[in-house]
């Protein structure tokens, strides 16, 4: 599913998902590291997470500059809130260290709930909080592949 307006799509920012989903269909996704590994030139890397989910609301969205986010989840479920909004209203400063923004909580967004085997694809600069509990926290593990241009 890729959800956004033709206007803000760019066909370049994308040449680097089937690498990813080789990635994803050709490794242990249980046994990546927790963390950063598997750094592919500028392709992508993976960022291998485990956490246990909370209530959505208690975080901020965040944009990226540089890269796109594929989350996948390897066990669990989680809320995931995701709008097009290309102009969020910025908080803060950039770190460019993480290539991360957070931004005003925007008029409108969809909640997507992934499951284990799920993912989602979040376009650059599209504003997005991850982590929210469906129901009751739960413990989540997932890969988040940062895709570079």
């Amino acid at each position: 599913m890729l959800i956004t307006k033709l206007s803000d799509f760019n066909e370049l920012d994308y040449v680097n998902l089937s690498k990813a989903i080789h990635f994803l269909n050709s490794t242990d996704l249980a046994q990546t590291p927790l963390g950063r590994s598997h750094q592919r030139d500028e392709s992508f890397y993976c960022q291998t997470l485990e956490y246990m989910t909370e209530d959505v609301d208690d975080f901020n969205f965040e944009i990226h500059q540089r890269r796109l986010d594929l989350h996948y989840v390897v066990e669990g479920e989680e809320e995931i809130d995701v709008s097009i909004d290309a102009h969020p209203q910025l908080l803060g400063e950039y770190n460019s260290d993480r290539d991360l923004q957070y931004v005003k909580k925007p008029k409108s967004y969809n909640k997507i709930i992934l499951h284990t085997g799920d993912f989602i694809l979040i376009g650059l600069h599209e504003p997005h909080r991850t982590n929210g509990l469906v129901n009751r926290s739960t413990h989540v593990r997932k890969i988040v592949l940062k895709m570079g241009k």
